[in-house]
């Protein structure tokens, strides 16, 4: 019999936590994938989520969990390091008017909740054609260290950082 990997741990890990959070009507998980990359022997796990206010405004939030051949060929290998485990990232998913106010203020905010354990990137982005006034941003939040089963716990942790920046983005960066 196979010990299951450090990815596999973590994934069961962190979608009870979230299927939890489902269940009590803080967020509605709407699709999750289970990817592997046979080309390069990596692993992905999304779980896109919808994370609504009491107003109706809403958020689309997809939380995700990746490994690569590196990853597992030290676990076999039992030759773990640092760099062994987990990548763990969040990308939200909202519209913004007023680019430079809006955008500013949010990456501050989020680098705030997140310090010091990720990095936040923001794209923003237009379908051209279209009139221009509503501009599409993705943010991003890449945590910087690999996870593993030792510091699992951590997880939560950023689940509640994912729902406080929630509301942060709610009310477009405000300290609310």
């Amino acid at each position: 019999m196979i010990d299951p990997t450090i990815y596999e741990n973590l994934k069961i890990i962190l979608e009870g936590m979230v299927y939890d959070l489902d269940f009590d009507g803080r967020l509605k998980v709407t699709n999750r994938r289970d990817l592997v990359d046979l080309a390069s022997l990596s692993r992905k796990y999304n779980l896109e989520v919808f994370i609504k206010e009491k107003t109706g405004q809403g958020v689309k939030v997809k939380i995700e969990l990746a490994a690569g051949l590196e990853d597992l060929a030290d676990e076999i290998m039992e030759r773990e390091t640092a760099n062994t485990g987990c990548r763990f990232s969040v990308t939200y998913y909202l519209t913004v008017q007023d680019i430079e106010a809006e955008c500013s203020e949010l990456g501050e905010t989020l680098r705030r909740i997140w310090k010091p354990y990720g990095e936040v990137s923001q794209k923003v982005s237009y379908i051209y054609g279209l009139p221009r006034g509503s501009y599409h941003n993705e943010i991003l939040i890449n945590i910087d260290s690999k996870m593993h089963e030792e510091n699992s716990e951590q997880l939560e942790d950023y689940l509640e950082r994912m729902m406080a920046s929630c509301k942060q983005i709610f009310h477009k960066g405000e300290n609310k």
